[in-house]
């Protein structure tokens, strides 16, 4: 096995400490050096797109990649491997948000901060969801809270002196979300196709799920699991100014069915959405536009590293591969 780091030099706790996180990394395995590992430090975004697909395509034998940042380095690794056999995702988490993390629990977070616990566990099999040339592993969303995740993107980045709790208690995303909320200018009509059956209608958010957390604070698809070939979708309807700060506040905690006439909940493998005007679209925080988009889950997609015992108290039929680093 070859181990392969991918270091975001932009993620929010890495700023300065680049040379310290690869020191930790060349000290660790100077007491095995019979393991083969390369750190890449990328330049500009979805750098590591194309080199993880560069590095893992060449590789005679299994990589295990590590996205050493946010989510948005998980992105880019997952999008650069998605369609490889010989490779295993692993998260080494120092971005403002862990949102896929969270499945496990958020008592599990630190198992995931430790070197050793990663390069040492095993792997768990999870979906993807694909839409267009894109893949994430957490969620698609359009409407108010694409918009809410640009503008909170925008402020965490371009404010340095931002406090680390702040951007981490989700604060920022859910002022916003309050803010649009009751803006009526976000909400159009969405024609929306959920394996083949229409639900054409006028929504405020379209919310399509692999796993419950949206952002490190917000739970709003509560049954949706990475590991169950299905994704959860939530269409939201605008409800009464009055009402909206409730529906917003219950929605992000999970509680949607005490508002059944303004959020529906549907099962399914495939959803096309497509409107008259250009929507914003974001797939695990990476934004971009269009006019009709189509998500599908890919079933067990990636092999990901779930550090010491999580994968088994959470990850139904999981499927551990772990070893011994000596024997990698």
């Amino acid at each position: 096995m070859r181990h392969l780091f991918v270091i975001n030099p932009k993620a929010f706790f890495i700023k300065g400490h680049v040379e310290e996180i690869c020191r930790e990394i060349r000290d660790f395995f100077a007491a095995f050096p019979h393991v083969k590992y390369d750190i890449h430090i990328t330049r500009w975004k979805r750098d590591a797109v194309g080199f993880t697909h560069r590095y893992v395509s060449g590789a005679d034998r299994i990589v295990r990649v590590y996205a050493v940042g946010g989510m948005g380095t998980l992105f880019e690794v997952i999008n650069g491997v998605a369609a490889l056999p010989n490779v295993q995702v692993a998260c080494w988490p120092f971005g403002v948000d862990n949102t896929f993390l969270n499945y496990f629990g958020k008592d599990k977070i630190e198992y995931f901060r430790s070197l050793k616990n990663l390069v040492f566990s095993g792997v768990s099999a999870f979906d993807l969801i694909k839409c267009g040339n894109n893949y994430g592993i957490c969620a698609g969303y359009m409407g108010v809270e694409a918009i809410v995740s640009r503008q909170g993107d925008n402020i965490i980045e371009n404010v340095d002196f931002l406090p680390g709790w702040l951007a981490g208690t989700g604060g920022i995303y859910i002022a916003l979300a309050f803010y649009y909320g009751i803006k009526r200018k976000t909400v159009q009509l969405y024609r929306v196709m959920i394996d083949g059956v229409s639900l054409q209608g006028i929504y405020r958010s379209i919310l399509i799920a692999n796993e419950p957390f949206l952002s490190n604070e917000t739970i709003p698809a509560v049954e949706a699991r990475p590991d169950d070939g299905l994704l959860d979708v939530y269409l939201i309807r605008q409800a009464p100014n009055i009402k909206m700060p409730a529906l917003i506040l219950d929605y992000t905690r999970g509680r949607y069915d005490k508002w059944p006439c303004h959020i529906s909940h549907y099962r399914a493998k495939t959803v096309s959405v497509s409107t008259d005007y250009m929507m914003n679209v974001c797939v695990d925080g990476e934004h971009f536009y269009d006019t009709a988009v189509e998500y599908e889950v890919i079933p067990r997609a990636v092999e990901f590293v779930c550090p010491g015992d999580i994968n088994r108290e959470t990850a139904s039929g999981s499927t551990l591969s772990g070893a011994p680093l000596e024997s990698l």
